[in-house]
């Protein structure tokens, strides 16, 4: 494989990657979230009917937690990249 479709394959697996783990951890916030408060999650924080408190702790767990699984599945997906090439993905 040359090294402009290495490059091209490399964004594809990962971004696929991030992509899937945020949808997932997303899904299983919601679920969560459900689980703890007995209420669905906000559909906009930022709405004047959110409570701040709701609105603030819904805005930084969903941003950690996403941030954590798509960098988690990026480095999942580089260590397969080198397993399968022998080398680090293309920058």
């Amino acid at each position: 494989m040359n090294q402009a479709t290495s490059k091209v394959v490399w964004i594809a697996v990962g971004a696929g990657s991030a992509v899937l783990a945020g949808a997932i951890m997303e899904r299983s916030l919601n679920v969560g979230w459900r689980a703890v408060t007995s209420k669905p999650p906000p559909n906009r924080p930022e709405s004047l009917k959110t409570r701040w408190k709701e609105a603030l702790f819904w805005t930084a767990a969903s941003a950690v937690l996403v941030g954590v699984a798509q960098i988690s599945a990026r480095r999942g997906a580089a260590l397969g990249w080198r397993q399968v090439t022998g080398k680090l993905p293309p920058r």
